[in-house]
């Protein structure tokens, strides 16, 4: 029961609508636990973890913080097997990977907050920025929720946000449209936009920010957009959409309309359905 009426959406959620409406409704309306291989992004969530653990738990100010964000590895690593459902041994040659990956970029992201100063009066990680919103014409209200990785800044009105990234292929898997949620979400809270959005590339030390532009046009827009998605869940509008992302989809062998869109493309290709590895996360 919700007495307030609202509706929460993510931006995760938003972005899966528009890519296919069904594919939402497995996963936030069905509830359908159904996932991809947890082998493609655990190196993102384990690394991430270890840099908000450097923040939240205040290694920064340890005597040797690269010793304790080392130290954090192994527990993290252990807790993210388990909560991916991960069964230990099953790969040791992926396992072996994953931690030597961990032993080479997490002193490696030491340097970059520390060369480029992340670290400042009022940095925070894996920070709840959801906030609520309605306009004047809206009989309910949205909830947009989401975390943003990092946000560093002097004080509240002065600051920037930057989304963590771990993918091998850098700007292949970055959606500057995520970025611009957390400005959109920060501006709702606080009556005031971040200075800069940024993504941090864990896995290129030697060029490891990338800034994005943004506007009040572009807020503006992400909101509307937001209202639009809204509206169509609303009304119960879960059609399929067939694209190249069927292979990709955790529920394709569900969807009739997906199962017979990659069988016309194996058709169109010899039998051969091409995976973009641009979308997935492995080290």
């Amino acid at each position: 029961m919700n007495p307030r009426n609202d509706f929460y959406i993510s931006y995760s959620a938003r972005k899966l609508y528009l890519t296919c409406p069904k594919a939402y409704h497995y996963r936030y309306i069905l509830k359908d636990k159904t996932r991809g291989d947890p082998k493609n992004t655990m190196f993102g969530t384990i690394i991430g973890r270890v840099f908000e653990d450097f923040y939240t738990k205040k290694y920064w100010s340890d005597k040797d913080p690269l010793k304790s964000l080392m130290s954090a590895i192994p527990p993290i690593v252990d807790d993210t097997f388990d909560k991916e459902g991960y069964v230990r041994g099953s790969d040791h040659a992926y396992e072996a990977g994953l931690r030597d990956s961990l032993s080479k970029f997490v002193p490696l992201g030491l340097t970059t907050i520390q060369k480029h100063r992340f670290l400042t009066p009022h940095s925070q990680a894996e920070v709840d920025l959801t906030v609520r919103y309605q306009s004047d014409s809206m009989d309910y209200v949205i909830k947009l929720g989401g975390r943003a990785d990092f946000i560093h800044g002097d004080d509240l009105s002065n600051v920037f946000i930057l989304d963590g990234k771990a993918s091998a292929y850098r700007e292949k898997y970055v959606d500057s449209d995520q970025l611009i949620w957390y400005a959109t979400q920060y501006y709702l809270r606080n009556s005031v936009a971040p200075k800069r959005l940024g993504f941090l590339f864990w896995s290129f030390p030697d060029d490891p920010v990338a800034w994005v532009a943004y506007g009040s046009d572009d807020m503006r827009a992400c909101v509307n957009k937001t209202v639009a998605v809204v509206e169509k869940i609303k009304a119960n509008e879960f059609e399929a959409r067939p694209s190249s992302e069927c292979n990709r989809c955790s529920y394709k062998a569900l969807c009739e309309e997906g199962v017979k869109h990659l069988a016309s493309l194996k058709v169109h290709k010899q039998g051969r359905i091409d995976t973009d590895l641009f979308d997935l996360e492995v080290i």
